[in-house]
């Protein structure tokens, strides 16, 4: 009698368990790297859109008070007359005739905008996350358009330019944002 060896057996091999694995290693590796690079990419262009709100909030704010107010020529910051552009500090007067500065100013390494309503107390309008490295304004003209004899007859405008980074995301090599705008007084006296 002739016995039969049945060696049907059902299961995987030790080759094809590694085989396997191994394609699953990959495919979790490759998924777990898009969804890296997606979340950075998602966290650089979330830093990059809050640091251009965060720097036309601070545009916006100073040409309201441009265009409601105007330059104040005799402020001693400028002497009465605007001896070269571009200026570190804009001095201007508001409706009611008072005093309204804006500059840029260092705290901790990171510039911000200040606003100050008598040169002495300041108001920060960005917030921690957006560092102002530069902000520049250049007003035209040279001397004021509203004086007994003017030199000139031009409405004011200040151009306001300005370039801000994000400090949100510390290591990400972001580029810095450029915002400029040019705003006239609204304001006219003749």
């Amino acid at each position: 009698m002739k016995s039969k060896n049945n060696t049907n057996q059902s299961g995987f091999t030790l080759v094809e368990m590694l085989v396997a694995m191994a394609i699953f290693v990959t495919a979790i590796t490759a998924v777990s790297t898009i969804f890296a690079f997606s979340n950075k990419s998602q966290r650089v262009t979330q830093a990059i859109s809050n640091t251009q709100a965060d720097a036309r909030f601070a545009i916006e704010v100073m040409a309201q008070q441009i265009r409601r107010g105007s330059i104040d020529y005799a402020s001693s910051q400028y002497g009465g007359t605007i001896s070269s552009n571009p200026q570190d500090v804009l001095v201007l007067r508001d409706s009611s005739n008072n005093q309204v500065w804006f500059r840029r100013n260092i705290v901790s390494s990171r510039g911000i905008v200040e606003m100050s309503e008598d040169g002495s107390v300041w108001v920060d309008l960005t917030p921690p996350d957006v560092s102002i490295d530069l902000l520049k304004f250049y007003m035209s003209p040279a001397t004021d358009p509203f004086a007994a004899n003017p030199s000139t007859n031009q409405q004011p405008v200040v151009t306001i330019t300005m370039v801000t980074s994000s400090t949100e995301t510390a290591g990400e090599n972001l580029l810095p944002t450029y915002v400029q705008t040019s705003v006239a007084s609204r304001q006219y006296v003749r």
